[in-house]
């Protein structure tokens, strides 16, 4: 059922028009009644009708200032306009906001139902283009997902090659290419979207227009790859990536190196060429932790996972994860577990 607001200053005309369109086979519902514009507008903004059937000539707001200011807001309403003025230049103005018809009074029984049956099809369109959009949308949320997880991790090749295969399936589907370029630039719109979260707002979102200009998917994609060389570009420069992926090599150190139960934060500062003092900050910057609350939680893990096997003995876990002395490793494991290494590995076993 779409529903219809009528604006006319004229009491008999809206009875009448209300018993017309409440009568008519197409689906409408008259919702709301106003003598002028202002008031119409108040009603709108309340309402939302699909269809507004409006009156040029009234008090205190007329109908084309009405239609300004709805269209002035973005809306898509639509609106046909019913007027006792035989006058070109109303009608052009009207036509300028968008209106979808302009008819005379007196208004007969079967042009209106003309006008009810065209606006049905337009609102049944316009819902159906909306419901496409919003599936459009719901299954690119995957791709675009993978695309920003690529691109905070400055994966650009992989991005691009991701939107590549992406475009290269929606052509396969039987997308044209400007329903292809709209879907990429939805994936983007996603993407970005996370992005912006991930950074805790500190990415800016950028003008994608250049998308839409493509003429060949060769075009489409070169442009893509501008745009993802930028994205790349931000995010480099907003994460400090060079700090970021020394951080990381000293990761990979210490994964490989934790058993060492002399490895300090001495040992791996040196390893990344930094100073004690600098990397324990850029470590934490990076991390979220401090470098010895990181190395622990290395250590214990590793623990945990040595203890499921079913010979594993628990001293021989302690040393295999850098520490010598077990009371101490007994100690961390339970303040980190919750559990002794005993205890731990009772409940594994059920014993």
């Amino acid at each position: 059922m779409y529903n219809v607001l009528i604006v006319d200053d004229e009491v008999m005309i809206k009875r009448s028009l209300t018993k017309l369109i409440n009568g008519s086979r197409h689906g409408f519902h008259v919702g709301g009644e106003a003598e002028d514009g202002s008031e119409a507008l108040a009603l709108w903004e309340r309402l939302k009708p699909d269809l507004i059937v409006t009156d040029i000539s009234m008090p205190v707001m007329d109908g084309l200032e009405l239609i300004k200011e709805i269209r002035s807001r973005g809306q898509e309403t639509e609106i046909v306009i019913l007027s006792g003025y035989d006058d070109f230049g109303y009608a052009q103005q009207a036509m300028r906001y968008g209106i979808m018809d302009y008819v005379l009074k007196p208004l007969r029984q079967e042009q209106l139902e003309e006008i009810l049956e065209k606006s049905a099809i337009r609102l049944d369109n316009k819902g159906r283009s909306q419901q496409e959009r919003g599936k459009r949308l719901w299954e690119c949320r995957g791709t675009a997902s993978l695309v920003a997880e690529h691109l905070w991790m400055v994966r650009e090749p992989e991005a691009l090659g991701l939107l590549t295969h992406y475009c290269h399936q929606l052509l396969g589907n039987g997308l044209t290419l400007a329903a292809c370029t709209e879907q990429l630039e939805n994936t983007l719109a996603l993407a970005e979207t996370e992005l912006v979260v991930q950074s805790c707002g500190k990415f800016t979102e950028l003008p994608k227009p250049l998308l839409s200009a493509s003429e060949a998917l060769d075009e489409l994609l070169l442009r893509a790859g501008e745009l993802t060389s930028a994205y790349v570009e931000q995010i480099r420069r907003m994460r400090n990536w060079g700090q970021h992926q020394v951080i990381h090599k000293a990761m990979e150190y210490m994964e490989a190196h934790y058993a060492n139960e002399h490895l300090s934060l001495s040992h791996v500062a040196d390893e990344a060429r930094m100073s004690e003092s600098y990397f324990s900050r850029c470590f934490k910057e990076e991390l979220g932790v401090s470098f010895i609350d990181y190395i622990i939680k290395l250590r214990m893990e590793k623990a945990k996972e040595l203890l499921q096997a079913a010979d594993s003995k628990t001293y021989e876990v302690a040393h295999a994860v850098g520490y010598s002395d077990y009371p101490h490793f007994s100690k961390s494991f339970k303040k980190y577990s919750g559990l002794s290494p005993n205890e731990y590995k009772k409940r594994l076993t059920g014993g």
